[in-house]
This record gives C-alpha cells, sequence and structure tokens, in this order.
C-alpha cells in the first residue's frame, strides 16, 4: 500500500473531451484555487436592495451613493439599501447600461440618448448629443460612439451639454463600424469594431483637433461590453473568440485551456466582462447570459483569475431540475470597500459569510481528470484534508461529499462525511476502500451553507508502491 496525492491545485481544462483528460481538473465550480493549492469557495450573494420589476440591474456610483438602472428606471442607494427612484427621463436602448462620470453628473446610456444625473432626478444631457452605447471622458472631454457608424464624437472642452456637429472623429483603419470604446488608466482611447481596434489619444499642443489616432491592429471586440482596462492592458473577447489582452499593438490570448468551451458558444448576445476584487484575489468574471451550458440551462459564467491564469465556472441553482443554471449576476460594482451584484430588478451583495445565492444552493464542485498513473491498483482509503468546525452548535454540521468513478463507467454512491459543529475541528476525513480500477476520477461537492477550505486529497493505493 502507498499514499498517493490525488492532484487538486492543477488547472480547470476544458479544451479536449473529458475522457482524455491525465493531469488537469474538469471542473471548478464555485470555488476557486488558492495560493496554497488547496479549493476555497466562492462567496455567496444576499439581497441588498430591493428594486421595481425583474430587469437585469446596472451599477455605478455617483456623490457616494450606488446607483441602480433597472428596466430603463434609475434609484439612488444609501449604504443601509434604500432605494429612492430618481427617474426624471428613463434610460432608454437595447444595450447594457454604460455609465461615465464626469466632473458635474453621472452620465448614462444603453444604446439611446444620453442621459444625465446631476440633481434630483434624471435628465436628457443635451439634444445634439449622439444616441450611443458606449461613453468615456478624458481631459473635460465627454466622449460617445456614434450608432451603426464609425465615428464618434466629443463635447465642447468643459461643457458636456453643448456637442458641436464637427466635433467628430472618424476611426477608419478599417471599415467597420465602432461598436465598444473603453478609456484607459493612461488617457488612452481605445475604440473598437468588430475587425480593429484603434487607440486615439488627446493632442494638448496648439488649438487644432483635440485627438490623434495613435495606431490601430487588425484584431476587433465581437462581444462589445467585454472591452475593459485592467492589468496595464486591454482585454476583450476578440473575432476569434478568445478572450485576449492587449498591450501597444500586440494581443495575448487567455482563455486556450477553455478555448473548446467558448467556440461551441451558441449565443453571444449580452456578454459582458469585469473586475472583481473579493476574498484577496483578483477575477475577471466573464459572462455570456443567453449561451447554453454543458448542463442545457441557460447561462454561462466564467471566473479567471489573471495573476495565475487560470479558469473556474460560477453557477446558481434550479431546485426544480436539480441542476445549475445562470449565476444571477448582471453586472458588478465596488463601493464602501463592498461588492455589489445587479440582479433581477435587485441589488445583491457578494460576501464570503453566506454560501448561497439569495437563498438558493451555491454548489461547490470539484472534479479530477483521469488518473492512470497507478496502474492496475486498488483504493483502500481515501483521506481528505479541510477546514472543519464551521458548523453550529445546534443544528445538523454540514457534509462533505467524495465520489469516485472506476475506468470511466459509473459513479459510486456519494459518501458523505461531516465538516463539523463549532469546536471539531479535526482536520482529516476518512471515506474508506472505493474498489479496484485502472483509471480514477474523483468528485466532490457541498451543498450546504458554509465556507469550505479543502487543503489535499490523498488516496491509500494497492498495487501502486512503487508507481
Amino acid at each position: 500500500m502507498a499514499w498517493k496525492d490525488v492532484k487538486i491545485d492543477s488547472k480547470l481544462f476544458t479544451n479536449v473531451h473529458e475522457t482524455v483528460l491525465r493531469r488537469t481538473n474538469a471542473a471548478i465550480e464555485n470555488a476557486f484555487i488558492n495560493e496554497s493549492g488547496g479549493h476555497s469557495r466562492f462567496p455567496g450573494l444576499v439581497e441588498f436592495a430591493d428594486l421595481a420589476g425583474v430587469a437585469p440591474t446596472y451599477l455605478d456610483e455617483w456623490r457616494g451613493d450606488l446607483i441602480a438602472e433597472s428596466g430603463s428606471r434609475v434609484y439612488r442607494c444609501d449604504k443601509n439599501g434604500n432605494a429612492t427612484d430618481v427617474t426624471g427621463v428613463p434610460v432608454s436602448g437595447d444595450g447594457r447600461t454604460v455609465f461615465q462620470p464626469t466632473d458635474n453628473e453621472l452620465c448614462m446610456a444603453k444604446g439611446g440618448p444620453i442621459i444625465r444625473l446631476a440633481n434630483e432626478a434624471t435628465e436628457l444631457l443635451s439634444p445634439d448629443a449622439p444616441e450611443s452605447t458606449h461613453l468615456g471622458y478624458v481631459d473635460e472631454f465627454l466622449l460617445a460612439i456614434d450608432k451603426h457608424s464609425g465615428r464618434f464624437f466629443h463635447c465642447d472642452v468643459g461643457d458636456f451639454r453643448t456637442w458641436n456637429p464637427l466635433s467628430v472623429f472618424s476611426a477608419n483603419g478599417k471599415p467597420d463600424d465602432l461598436n465598444a470604446m473603453v478609456v484607459t488608466p493612461y488617457r488612452e482611447v481605445m475604440l473598437a469594431g468588430v475587425d480593429s481596434i484603434e487607440q486615439f489619444e488627446r493632442l494638448t499642443s496648439g488649438s487644432g483637433a483635440p485627438f490623434f489616432r495613435r495606431w490601430s491592429v487588425g484584431e476587433g471586440i465581437i462581444a462589445p461590453y467585454t472591452l475593459f482596462s485592467e492589468d496595464q492592458g486591454t482585454w476583450g473577447i476578440n473575432q476569434d473568440f478568445e478572450l485576449v489582452r492587449f498591450t501597444g499593438q500586440t494581443s495575448e490570448p487567455r482563455s486556450d485551456e477553455v478555448g473548446k468551451t467558448f467556440e461551441q458558444i451558441d449565443n453571444w448576445a449580452g456578454a459582458w466582462a469585469t473586475v472583481v476584487r473579493v476574498v484577496g484575489q483578483k477575477f475577471i468574471i466573464l459572462q455570456i447570459p443567453y449561451a447554453t451550458n454543458s448542463y442545457g440551462t441557460e447561462g454561462i459564467t466564467l471566473l479567471y483569475d489573471f495573476r495565475t491564469k487560470r479558469w473556474y465556472q460560477l453557477f446558481d441553482w434550479d431546485a426544480e431540475r436539480a441542476i445549475p443554471k445562470r449565476w444571477p449576476g448582471w453586472s458588478h460594482f465596488r463601493l464602501w470597500g463592498r461588492n455589489f451584484v445587479g440582479g433581477n430588478g435587485k441589488v445583491l451583495e457578494l460576501t464570503d459569510t453566506v454560501h448561497t445565492n439569495i437563498g438558493r444552493i451555491q454548489r461547490m464542485l470539484g472534479r479530477t481528470a483521469h488518473i492512470d498513473t497507478w496502474g492496475d491498483s486498488e483504493i483502500i482509503n481515501v483521506r481528505a484534508r479541510l477546514r472543519r468546525g464551521v458548523g453550529t452548535v445546534n443544528d445538523d454540521p454540514p457534509k462533505f461529499a467524495l465520489r469516485v468513478k472506476r475506468d470511466n463507467r459509473i459513479w459510486t454512491k456519494w459518501h458523505e462525511k461531516s465538516l463539523g459543529r463549532a469546536g471539531q475541528k479535526d482536520m482529516m476525513l476518512e471515506f474508506g476502500p472505493m474498489g479496484h480500477a485502472k483509471t480514477w476520477q474523483f468528485e466532490w461537492r457541498v451543498t450546504d451553507d458554509c465556507p469550505v477550505e479543502l487543503v489535499a486529497l490523498w488516496a491509500d493505493v494497492l498495487g501502486a508502491e512503487n508507481k
């Protein structure tokens, strides 16, 4: 007999059929790999503010309050979750709401007229401003791309309500319409179309045009709301359906491990991406809300740790069908040192003190590759090291469940062990014998509302002493 390490710290890899995997993980859901190589559960969601209706909710900040747009109406939320409807003029359009603060107001656009919030209620920014999907701000210029064209407009300097029809530039490195814009922390204006990206910068000398084109690159953005700036670069989903990081005139694909998942997405409509800093980690959340996922339900949400270049998956839970479904967020904004998520007619808060999604099950799941390095072998025992003592004194303790698949046949029944009531902190769980096989695959899950830290997993293998 020999104790063998079951590697749980490998990357998630979905670029080949699961049966091909030998070393990488096949599934990591609602969890991530921490700095010590173990699996930590992703935070859950609780309700922060209840708005009207069930429309997707988009978030930003203005003068110390959280701003939420949902169903074309705008709400102002204080730290206690009290929401006030401040809609004077609704935000109209068929896209996602994009926010842009200026010196005087918070501007909003989602494909229709640009709306501003400056005082007690929203109002039209200017009858002369273009209808737009994306806004930007640099050096007292408010920028707006012109829908269905290769042009972007700017207001008069410092006067955000005055728009001259001659204050326009064309991003014409390639003849494709602009679909996205972002201003980087370095005052670079990145303008994207399906086939190209162009970088414009401020021209501060002379009295001529205030912007000039620095360069263009022959790689575009297919999903407009995935364009964002982070980690000294610009990110987005390109026309080859890859997540890429742009720096200068070069790009670096970051989705090779999940490339097949991206290629099989059947609906990229409404795809969005943002950066989330939570539980000491920095992630990119990438959601394709209307795509069919591997469980046959709607919505794919991926979590990317861009420091370690690892991918994970987030899901909600469909209780009626007992299968995962789309993670319930539509947007994210960090304010007051807290992480808020736009839900369906609600503002949610991402918190590590709860591990449900608005009261619904948040299933943490992990699944290894098919291990074949032990040869023809028998497992006498499986041992897991975990954080325990996470339950309460009086309630039934939460459970950690483990099962195995031998020779890619059928899964064994779940073997459940207690994660311990408060004070029961012994870290080791043992699951007993698992049978005989030539290949082994391990899967574990937790569905109870509790934190989970899986440190390591070992198998006592008969027949693998020298392997």
